[in-house]
């Protein structure tokens, strides 16, 4: 796999840097790489390579063959591929729930997942009236305290919780109204805060353990989402619950 160059930045980024290039030089073709070979692949010296080694095997991230001292990939990074496969198979699952969903409302529908402070939005299906919201493609990350699914997302935290993720710009009068609003509803509603004239509403989507993994939302033309706030957001709780059921999670 290609290098990434990373002289550009400073040194603990460069340090990041050259630790993605190490797992990056394990290949399906190589999966166990000596120290020499290591140091070839970033272009190092032996002592630097050997103490990144050594500290992604502290965190779990490489292991170290005992009889060869060769290094390969740890267990942790199975871990971490469970996490992504479990991501995959939710936009999955999601899927066939977000297309009834647009189908009853004629509204685009969206998946985001929460990625840490940002929502990802995952899986997007196009609304079928003429004025219809577009305004997060797939791929877009959008800040927790920007949009519905954001808000429906921090109203499932404690406020220490959400404060930490939104910080203190963040946390304004409005932000904390509209989460409040989303405790008592059970849904988010937001007004123009991504696009000017367009309303969403979002309901959050936990898993098994009850952990918040994102939102499913609906965006549309403002003045008809208001219209019709409480049955769309009844359509949008049933596609949680359609897909907390799909995933085999308990929905309340």
């Amino acid at each position: 796999m290609e290098r990434i160059d990373g002289s550009e930045n400073g040194p603990d980024l460069q340090t990041v840097v050259r630790a993605g290039n190490m797992l990056f030089a394990f290949t399906s073709e190589q999966p166990e790489l000596g120290l020499t070979q290591l140091t070839a692949a970033l272009g190092l010296s032996k002592a630097s390579v050997h103490r990144l080694a050594q500290t992604l095997v502290s965190l779990g991230l490489l292991e170290q063959n005992a009889e060869t001292r060769s290094y390969r990939l740890g267990v942790r990074i199975l871990q971490l591929a469970h996490v992504v496969e479990a991501s995959l198979d939710l936009r999955t699952e999601a899927r066939a729930a977000l297309r009834d969903l647009r189908d009853q409302t004629g509204e685009t529908v969206y998946l985001m997942l929460r990625r840490g402070d940002q929502a990802v939005c995952t899986e997007r299906i196009e609304g079928t009236h003429p004025l219809r919201d577009l305004s997060t493609p797939p791929g877009t990350f959008v800040p927790l305290s920007v949009g519905a699914a954001g808000t429906a997302i921090l109203s499932t935290l404690d406020n220490a919780t959400a404060r930490s993720l939104v910080g203190r710009a963040g946390m304004n009068d409005a932000l904390r109204d509209r989460i409040d609003a989303a405790r008592t509803a059970g849904h988010a509603f937001s007004r123009g805060d991504v696009t000017d004239g367009v309303g969403a509403i979002a309901v959050p989507l936990r898993d098994e353990r009850g952990t918040v993994v994102g939102a499913i939302s609906l965006g549309g033309l403002l003045t008809r989402v208001e219209a019709s706030e409480q049955d769309l957001a009844n359509a949008v709780h049933r596609a949680v619950a359609a897909v907390s059921t799909a995933m085999g999670w308990t929905h309340e």
